[in-house]
């Protein structure tokens, strides 16, 4: 029996079945789209974006109905200043004396009281005394407010003495003197305090003005800012309005804009308080709040992401898709996607319109449809693929 010549028969159908598997794919690829689409799916939907089949990913599915359109409402912005929220350490000295004498004799002693002010000495985190002793006898003996914290003796030579903090006020006496008996002296210069504080900004409040008509004709508001920090910084952030509530996490950094709708009983008519508070470094940018003034006829919508999708949405590794089914193929549909305060303009005569979300998309979302002409969706949905 040829064993070789078997061999050599099952290479060659081998090589035929590659030659025909080859010329299938080229022939495939030189198809037109719309024939190479029903050659390989048939009557069958395409598993992506070709007509909404997105039934495991549906973040929420409505019927809408007819859309006309409403009033155009006012909107009013305000501009708000920055606010830089931190806590730093300080270091610094204050020079108390260049020179001092201190002496000590049988008829009595010259001592020497130094005052200074300091500003919030509870944000201190430490504090010395500094000196340079020329020459010496008998303890040095340094007080604070009537609190000693010193005594020895020092011949010559730099002296550095750590104050107490509990001993520290704002107005400070601190008092030079000689301990012993005899004929002492001290020659003392370069006297100086060395403060090492904390520089706390925690807490920021900033002020904006909505007037009469303003407040009376308003239907909604939103605020939009950015916050910015080390990646590391986990310390909660907190903003209120007039001592409202409007946010209170640890912040997303470095990202998108963020978007918090806020109610309009949350104003005030004139003066109107934006606090800041938290324990961490965080610089809060581009803050503005839109008011809107006059009822809108606009449907509202909200959805929202899981930690991980929302995740995956950020890194591109999922996309969000708003889905329009509409009733009529061929006649004009416009209208604008308000998502997260961020207006889509959309201009179709198509009976179907997809369109891809993930700049727009916060983890709660909330997203109004305005028509510009009368038209009927079918089914509006978001989709997550």
């Amino acid at each position: 029996m040829n064993k070789k010549g078997e061999v050599t028969t099952a290479g060659n159908v081998a090589t035929l079945i590659a030659i025909i598997a080859l010329f299938m794919i080229v022939y495939l690829l030189l198809l037109p789209a719309e024939d190479r689409e029903n050659l390989l799916y048939g009557n069958e939907s395409r598993p992506r974006l070709n007509g909404g089949d997105f039934e495991e990913g549906i973040l929420f599915s409505e019927f809408v109905g007819k859309l006309i359109p409403g009033e155009t409402p006012e909107i009013i912005t305000h501009d708000i200043a920055n606010t830089n929220l931190f806590t730093k350490e300080e270091s610094g000295l204050v020079t108390l004396s260049d020179s001092v004498l201190i002496t000590r004799s049988l008829f009595g002693s010259q001592d020497k009281s130094l005052f200074f002010n300091v500003d919030n000495p509870n944000d201190f985190l430490k504090a010395e005394i500094y000196m340079i002793v020329d020459s010496g006898s008998g303890n040095l003996i340094m007080k604070l407010n009537g609190n000693e914290f010193y005594n020895k003796e020092v011949k010559s030579g730099q002296v550095k003495a750590e104050v107490p903090l509990a001993y520290l006020s704002e107005n400070n006496d601190l008092e030079l003197s000689i301990g012993g008996f005899g004929s002492k002296s001290y020659q003392l210069r370069n006297v100086k305090l060395r403060k090492q504080t904390e520089v706390k900004n925690r807490v920021a409040r900033r002020t904006f003005s909505i007037a009469d008509e303003e407040k009376s004709r308003m239907d909604r508001a939103v605020m939009r800012y950015s916050v910015f920090c080390n990646r590391n910084e986990d310390k909660t952030l907190k903003m209120f309005l007039n001592d409202k509530v409007l946010f209170t996490d640890v912040p997303f950094c470095n990202l998108k804009e963020e978007v918090i709708e806020i109610a309009p009983h949350y104003f005030d008519n004139g003066v109107n308080n934006l606090d800041f508070e938290t324990e961490g470094d965080y610089v809060v940018e581009g803050i503005r709040i839109k008011t809107f003034g006059g009822k809108e006829e606009t449907p509202d919508y909200f959805f929202s992401l899981s930690d991980e999708d929302y995740k995956d949405v950020r890194r591109g590794i999922l996309d969000v898709i708003a889905v329009f089914e509409f009733s009529v193929l061929g006649d004009r549909k416009a209208f604008t996607i308000e998502i997260n305060d961020n207006d889509i303009d959309v201009d179709t005569t198509d009976d179907l319109f997809l369109f891809v979300l993930n700049d727009y998309i916060e983890q709660e979302n909330l997203i109004r449809l305005d028509a510009k002409n009368s038209f009927e969706i079918l089914e509006f949905k978001i989709a997550l693929e």
